[in-house]
């Protein structure tokens, strides 16, 4: 058992002494709603819907249309449990969001819900301006994501490259292989304040869980502004170019 594992070791026995949650997407949720409270949220994306827990979970707000969009590989899992559920209100999308033109031409969202996705793609800044334009003006975002995991670095503004390293190291950092790009929690609050989001609040709750989780996994809540407020870059001269739309 590794050093960490033993210090979160009081909080686990705690949970199970007292029937609490391991799942940290739960207190996630419950600051949402406190976030949007009586706000109206009648189009709701999910990425990357797992087991269907946040799916039944965002139902509660009754949206009109809840579109969940996922991989080509994880669609057999995805309708599984989909059947279960069977509300007409939800439409699966299989494609990536990044390189499929499915979501994007759909009209914008009021909420986008995506968490455990970020660090499994390299180009992580793209990733977030597009998650920002997939949302209406006002519109909320909830992202989460695994960080930064080295003793030196956990705490800086920078993003960790964990290409060609070792299985070992992964194995010690639990990093799984096809991750390549680990940024730090700074560096996530800071891509989303470049790209334009405002009211970025910092979630506390892999913090409700553990102090070994809250060290290597972060979750934000923020809102695209009703008036743009484009991030852009070479301001210093007469040509800006938007943060995160290169072609």
């Amino acid at each position: 058992m590794s050093l960490q594992s033993l210090l979160d070791l009081p909080w686990r026995l705690h949970r199970k002494w007292t029937g609490g949650t391991d799942d940290y997407r739960a207190f996630l949720f419950e600051e949402l709603a406190e976030v949007v409270q009586d706000h109206t949220l009648p189009r709701i994306l999910e990425i990357g819907p797992r087991d269907g827990i946040d799916t039944r979970r965002l139902l509660q707000f009754e949206p009109e249309e809840l579109i969940l969009a996922d991989l080509p590989d994880k669609e057999a899992r995805v309708r599984q449990w989909l059947g279960e559920i069977d509300d007409p209100r939800i439409r699966l999308i299989i494609g990536n969001v990044m390189y499929d033109d499915a979501v994007e031409s759909l009209p914008p969202f009021d909420l986008v819900w995506c968490t455990g996705v970020l660090y499994h793609n390299p180009e992580q800044l793209r990733m977030l301006r597009r998650l920002h334009d997939f949302l209406k003006p006002g519109g909320v975002l909830v992202l989460e994501s695994a960080t930064a995991r080295r003793l030196f670095t956990r705490h800086a503004n920078c993003v960790e490259i964990w290409h060609n390293e070792e299985k070992a190291v992964h194995r010690r950092h639990h990093v799984s292989q096809n991750v390549t790009h680990l940024p730090s929690r700074r560096a996530i609050a800071s891509w989303l304040e470049m790209i334009g989001f405002v009211e970025v609040k910092t979630s506390r709750c892999h913090r409700k869980i553990s102090p070994g989780l809250a060290a290597t996994r972060a979750a934000f809540i923020a809102r695209r502004p009703l008036t743009e407020a484009r991030g852009t870059y070479y301001t210093h001269v007469e040509l800006n170019y938007v943060i995160g739309k290169a072609r």
